[in-house]
């Protein structure tokens, strides 16, 4: 029957139905779709499939590990020189995956791959050196030495020589079952002593399956192990509730991979195709041709198989990619789905431009994990423009996808979106793109959930993403701090300023009084004694008390105050005799000049150099009131060897220079 599969190069398997290339493939109901290397695979050769927690799926070719996140495949080259020793393992492509997928670890032919999913790089296995190397289908890693099998937490399983070599390891319901390539099962307790053991065939039948094993949980609880070896390939059955074994299928080709659906079948890969069989009943259907779009028949080459968590199956070939489908395709079919879908984070956009994993922003790097598994950022201020991408492995009908989104710089409330919503945020492909700029300085947290059932939202299935934008440096704490330090530091510069101010105001307008006292008392000693002032005569009753005025202040003696006039006049005669100095007045007043030094300061309260400049000063502010001189000639008829130095003494006595004097 006909079936419609996509080929364009934006198609990306974010399948559109429109699209009008199609795919034959006989006795086969479902419609399959192509991924090659015109969309992004890095080879056509699928070497195995894998899916993660997520929804992602790995596909291993020969050359490279491909990781497709719904948009498009993030490729890591094998590097076959980081690769590890495993002299046990002697089978092909084995894939696992850490507990939280951070890393693949993948076996091959006596090699051990190490792939940290988070950086998108291989790194080296050589850390691990063991005989073998398992994870259980709880995550825990195992690893072998000689017959010792110890795991990461510590429990130590001791295998029997005459097991031969382990090649499958499942832990499931507090018991490992371990199997071995001679047939036999052997299951421990979770304390690791041996409950039991099962052979799967006869010693005959174990020569001819010695070769390689793979072994899946089918939906009604039994395992279900592929072995292949010279005698070609069987499939087999163990109950573990009868610890009994059946076998199912025998083939003189090898059988490549199995998987399970939820459902009860099984799904193999052969050389000659793949076939759909279900254990209980019976039934089987063999799909051994397939016609691509490019008009050749695939009649061979398919390789791997997986059935993922959408109910999908994936087809991986030697030389045609990938190849896709699901029960849920048609192109008539509008029934409403409800696949699990969870948002995978796959883009992280800054102004407009991706983020790159490892690179330098702002001097800052922003990302150290790939998108899918982010969880924080810190960004700078100028650094608030971002756009989140979200994508889910929904391939069937990928328009059907509902996301809800809630940011906490917008409320608590879930907004919803489709691609029917008028904002225009999910396109046809079933991608969301959510912009957020111009963002404040702050802490945020996104969160988005995913669903094709609008009516349903599984609560517990949320992405988060939390996210900081730094304030600017002129509004961190720091800043603020060294703002109030500062302020504290300007004031107190400030205070000091004014009391420095006031303490020089206090000291000029006592210098001033000073001055008046001095110019006083010498026009009082040129100027006739003062008539002495008598009492008035008691009032005739007798009765009022005379008033009696208040004690002057002690006055000089008559030879203190002929010795001051004497000096002030004698300091007046020189006055524009700029060298007319201490030295000059003590002997015109035939004094020493230490002994001038005590009087005039026992006096006047200050040294002779003190005196005679105050004098000076003091007449030369009298001219500057009259404005008969300019500031030059005052100086000069003051003694003053230049104006500078009269200014910088006159603004030292009265606080304020010549020119500013008689403007107050």
């Amino acid at each position: 029957m006909a079936i419609r599969a996509v080929t364009g190069k934006t198609m990306l398997l974010t399948l559109s139905v429109f699209l009008s290339a199609t795919v034959m493939a006989t006795e086969t109901d479902g419609s399959f779709y192509t991924l090659t290397r015109q969309q992004g695979l890095s080879s056509n050769c699928v070497i195995s499939l894998l899916q993660l927690h997520d929804g992602r799926m790995v596909a291993v070719t020969d050359s490279a590990v491909d990781v497709y996140d719904g948009q498009r495949f993030t490729s890591v080259p094998i590097d076959t020189a980081l690769w590890s020793s495993l002299p046990a393992y002697h089978g092909a492509a084995h894939l696992f995956a850490d507990r939280d997928d951070g890393r693949l670890w993948m076996k091959h032919w006596g090699r051990l791959f190490c792939f940290d999913l988070r950086t998108m790089r291989q790194t080296s296995g050589k850390a691990v050196t063991a005989d073998d190397f398992f994870i259980d289908d709880v995550g825990e890693t195992w690893l072998l030495h000689r017959r010792k099998l110890t795991s990461q937490k510590g429990r130590v399983l001791h295998l029997p020589q005459e097991a031969g070599n382990l090649q499958d390891l499942v832990s499931h319901a507090d018991s490992i079952y371990a199997f071995f390539g001679t047939g036999r099962l052997i299951v421990y307790d979770n304390k690791g002593r041996q409950a039991y053991h099962s052979d799967a065939y006869d010693a005959d039948a174990a020569r001819r399956y010695a070769g390689t094993s793979l072994v899946v949980r089918g939906a009604d609880g039994c395992f279900y192990q592929v072995r292949t070896g010279s005698g070609g390939a069987i499939l087999l059955a163990f109950n573990p509730r009868k610890r009994q074994w059946r076998t199912l299928q025998t083939n003189a080709t090898w059988m490549h991979t199995l998987t399970a659906t939820p459902t009860g079948g099984l799904y193999l890969t052969t050389p000659d195709g793949y076939l759909r069989l279900h254990p209980q009943t019976g039934e089987q259907q063999t799909f051994n041709e397939l016609h691509l779009p490019d008009g050749t028949v695939l009649s061979t080459g398919i390789n791997t198989v997986w059935l993922d968590r959408e109910g999908g199956i994936w087809l991986g070939t030697y030389q045609s990619g990938l190849l896709y489908t699901s029960p849920l395709s048609g192109i008539f079919d509008t029934r409403p789905i409800n696949i699990d879908v969870f948002p995978i984070l796959t883009t992280i956009y800054l102004h407009g431009q991706p983020l790159q994993v490892g690179h330098e922003y702002g001097g800052r790097t922003l990302l150290q994990v790939v998108p899918p598994y982010a969880e924080s950022l810190t960004l700078s201020h100028d650094q608030n423009a971002l756009a989140f991408q979200f994508a889910t492995m929904n391939y069937v009908r990928p328009r059907s996808t509902c996301y809800r989104y809630r940011f906490s710089g917008e409320g608590d409330d879930w907004h919803t979106l489709s691609a029917d919503s008028a904002a225009h945020l999910v396109d046809d492909k079933g991608v969301l793109y959510l912009p957020l700029v111009g963002l404040a300085p702050g802490r945020y947290t996104l969160e988005v959930m995913a669903t094709t059932n609008p009516g349903h939202w599984d609560t517990d299935r949320v992405r988060r993403l939390t996210f900081t934008i730094l304030p600017p440096w002129w509004q961190s704490p720091w800043a603020y701090i060294l703002y109030i330090m500062c302020g504290l530091l300007l004031a107190g510069v400030a205070f000091l300023l004014y009391r420095r101010r006031l303490e020089r105001r206090s000291r000029e307008q006592m210098l001033l009084l000073r001055i008046q006292n001095l110019v006083e008392q010498v026009n009082q000693y040129n100027s006739p004694a003062p008539a002495l002032v008598v009492l008035s005569e008691p009032e005739p009753d007798g009765d009022a008390e005379q008033e009696v005025p208040a004690s002057p202040e002690p006055e000089p003696s008559a030879q203190e105050k002929e010795f001051m006039a004497r000096a002030t006049q004698l300091v007046e005669q020189h006055l524009g005799d700029p060298s007319y100095g201490v030295e000059q007045l003590a002997a015109d007043l035939c004094m020493e000049r230490t002994g001038l030094y005590k009087k005039l300061t026992a006096l006047m309260q200050q040294p002779p150099v003190a005196f005679i400049r105050s004098i000076r000063l003091h007449r030369a502010a009298e001219m500057l009131r009259r404005g008969q001189c300019s500031i030059g000639d005052i100086a000069e008829r003051t003694g003053f060897s230049s104006p500078s130095y009269f200014s910088k003494c006159f603004q030292k006595e009265f606080g304020c220079k010549p020119s500013e004097y008689t403007d107050e």
